[in-house]
């Protein structure tokens, strides 16, 4: 059987946790939910080396709706922010007034939902 020289990725992962410890990471008595490793706490957030990548621990479901609500406003901002540069630059070239009163709405629209989604 050949060797494979490539990295294993639990020798990836132990590297991550010896240069999180390095750097002053602490780590838990919990492990993570997606694969059991061991976390560490850096700052105020719990990060799983093997899985590389922040852990949240949600004590509820409604708890759990109300945290991937939260990791999707940045995405959902910057593409209401794209489309509202789309309508913009349509808005700009049209010179039917029906059609730039449809799109003047659509860009009140966008604008609120913007607006909301800042609030939450």
């Amino acid at each position: 059987m050949l060797e494979s020289n490539m990295p294993d990725k639990n020798d990836e992962s132990v590297k991550r946790m010896a240069e999180l410890l390095r750097k002053g990471a602490t780590m838990l008595a919990e492990a993570c939910p997606q694969c059991g490793s061991p976390l560490f706490k850096i700052d105020d957030e719990m990060y799983c080396a093997h899985c590389d990548r922040p852990v949240i621990v949600v004590e509820s479901e409604e708890q759990m709706q109300t945290q991937s609500v939260k990791e999707l406003i940045p995405e959902l901002r910057e593409k209401l922010l794209i489309k509202l540069q789309t309508v913009g630059s349509t808005f700009e070239q049209e010179n039917d007034v029906e059609s730039l009163t449809k799109i003047a709405n659509l860009m009140v629209l966008l604008l609120q939902a913007l607006h909301r989604l800042q609030q939450l």
